[in-house]
């Protein structure tokens, strides 16, 4: 079920937006803040962003979910040209898929909804082994990355 709807979710996406995406809301900001909170909470020792697989880290051992089958080709063109994007929006199906098995792991799922958000509304970002990049929003280098957002005070991103 929840990974019926977070496919549903993706699929709804405008694949083909113009990039012009100019809302002052931070997405990057309260992605990395719930990373950080989701490391310190089940007390693991925190990666980089870009490599943040959470069900991995929860014990998911299914392991990577085949987009192909849930996707057309617009949207696999867009993950064809940033690995970023693609990493983001699979770690969100196969968390689904996990809390499909494993209902405790559903509320995990908010971790990763700032950057599935950003791109429900037209956005785009880029991340690397060393920062976040969100168009039209900002820079978030991800050295120290943790210690600046482990205690940070939540943003509303829902008033979209």
């Amino acid at each position: 079920m929840r990974l019926e709807t977070a496919v549903s979710k993706i699929n709804n996406i405008n694949w083909k937006n113009d990039g012009e995406f100019t809302k002052k809301i931070h997405f990057g900001y309260e992605y990395l803040r719930r990373l950080a909170q989701f490391y310190k909470e089940k007390q693991l020792k925190p990666k980089s962003p870009a490599f943040s697989n959470i069900p991995r880290f929860l014990g998911d051992i299914e392991g990577d979910i085949d987009i192909s089958t849930y996707y057309n080709t617009d949207i696999l063109m867009v993950f064809e040209n940033n690995q970023s994007i693609k990493n983001i929006v699979e770690w969100y199906l196969q968390l689904a898929r996990y809390a499909d098995k494993c209902p405790e792991a559903s509320q995990y799922l908010r971790v990763y909804e700032p950057l599935i958000n950003l791109l429900e509304c037209g956005g785009d970002f880029f991340m690397n082994n060393i920062g976040l990049e969100i168009k039209n929003e900002g820079y978030y280098p991800f050295n120290n990355w943790f210690e600046n957002f482990v205690d940070a005070e939540p943003h509303d991103i829902n008033d979209l």
